[in-house]
């Protein structure tokens, strides 16, 4: 992988963290900011001790770089604030799994409205379905 897509992998990551679990309260914003510096840097790094592993053994190298996306969900679900302060390991341990209206909510944070994108889209999937039934029909 290169460097710009692990950075792009990183950001994806605490997206989706984020948008699983929205109740972060006053310092989530903060923390997302930081996470994302701190986890960009280490990435960094990671990359050039990876590449160094892959001249031995491409595996070998797909397996750190694999260890440390690891390290990176579990750092940020045992860290991640939430309002209840019961850190996101804790939750997914209880089975507390995010459901479709809180992803919905957390989506909502960074401007996308998943109800509405269903929406057109099923209506999008009825026009076409009526422009089948109609030729079908005309057959």
């Amino acid at each position: 992988m290169t460097l710009m897509l692990k950075i792009t992998a990183v950001g994806l990551l605490h997206l989706a963290f984020y948008a699983s679990y929205p109740e972060t309260g006053q310092f989530g914003n903060y923390y997302l900011g930081i996470s994302l510096l701190v986890w960009s840097v280490f990435v960094m790094f990671i990359n050039t001790s990876s590449k160094l592993v892959s001249m031995v053994s491409g595996a070998a190298g797909f397996l750190v770089n694999l260890a440390a996306f690891a390290l990176m969900a579990l750092a940020i679900a045992a860290t991640m604030p939430q309002h209840d302060r019961t850190s996101v390991l804790d939750k997914m341990k209880a089975g507390k799994y995010p459901d479709r209206d809180t992803v919905n909510t957390g989506m909502l944070r960074f401007g996308v409205n998943l109800n509405r994108e269903t929406a057109a889209g099923v209506k999008g999937l009825d026009r076409e379905l009526g422009k089948a039934v109609k030729k079908l029909k005309e057959d």
